[in-house]
């Protein structure tokens, strides 16, 4: 599950990336909700640069983003995941009825 979620905010930092430097070009075109989630994606990451040493670093802070945002997810998800009552009182009834059968 962890190497999931790294490689999916792997995938998330690079396609972050690509929005922000795609959106730099033309950011008066942008309506008001794309302007917005461009804002939010820049404040995280950092602006759109052209130096290698600076892209791997706004890569690494839209990948620690990205992590934070898997886990987040996944945590909210987790109660979810669970067996229910219904399902364990069914398997209960199952193993009894397998008992009866045997005797």
């Amino acid at each position: 599950m962890i190497i999931q979620r790294i490689y999916n905010a792997a995938i998330g930092a690079t396609y972050d990336r690509v929005q922000i430097t795609k959106a730099s070009k033309h950011v008066k075109k942008l309506d008001k909700i794309e302007f917005d989630c461009f804002n939010k994606k820049r404040a995280t990451s950092g602006p759109s640069v052209h130096n290698p040493i600076k892209i791997a670093k706004s890569w690494k802070l839209a990948f620690l983003e990205n992590m934070k945002r898997q886990k987040m997810i996944e945590d909210l998800n987790a109660p979810f995941e669970k067996t229910g009552i219904l399902a364990k009182t069914k398997q209960i009834v199952k193993d009894i009825a397998k008992t009866i059968k045997k005797v």
